[in-house]
């Protein structure tokens, strides 16, 4: 619990801290997830995301605070996530408010529900479910409108730093839809 407070805290002070002309943006997404679990290799199954945002952005730049619920695994195991984390990245403008840019990030995942029925291990697959930690990797295109909003779709690839459970790795695709505007509005 602690761990999550200060993932969470340290998350905010960053998002504070990038420049005073930056607008503050809140939001939400929505997508797709494809998973597998690495030693053992398993088949990949889809799954689902959904979350909020907070973050700054600038003419050339967007760290966010996130949070969503997100599923991962491999078939037929899957472990359902709240999920925390902070990406930062840079924008390139391109004519009638579309950009694009590339981020980084980390996040850590809580499991709060593990299904594992019909793999070897069963139930001590599921007891031993861990908080993971990942480094995202990304890219986002959007369309920002004069007022500061935007709508845009995202692809992350998120490279496990811990296993999910028993020295088993996910290896996590998320394809999401990006809807913000500036706070207040």
């Amino acid at each position: 619990m602690k761990t999550r407070f200060t993932v969470i805290f340290l998350g905010l002070l960053l998002a504070v801290a990038t420049s005073a002309s930056a607008q503050f943006l809140v939001g939400l997404t929505g997508g797709a997830t494809m998973s597998d679990f690495s030693n053992p290799d398993t088949k990949s199954r889809w799954g689902y995301t959904a979350g909020l945002f907070a973050g700054k952005a600038t003419y050339r730049t967007l760290t966010s605070l996130e949070v969503s619920y997100i599923q991962k695994g491999g078939d037929p195991a899957r472990i359902d996530y709240v999920e925390t984390g902070l990406t930062a990245g840079g924008l390139a403008g391109g004519s009638r408010g579309i950009r694009g840019g590339g981020y980084g990030g980390v996040m850590v995942a809580f499991p709060i529900s593990c299904s594992a029925e019909g793999t070897l291990l069963g139930n001590t697959f599921c007891d031993n479910t861990n908080t993971e930690w990942s480094l995202p990797v990304g890219i986002m295109l959007g369309k920002f409108n004069e007022k500061g909003g935007f709508v845009g779709i995202d692809a992350r690839y998120l490279f496990a730093m811990s296993d999910a459970s028993l020295e088993v790795f996910n290896n996590t695709w998320v394809f999401r839809v990006v809807i913000g505007r500036p706070s207040g509005r």
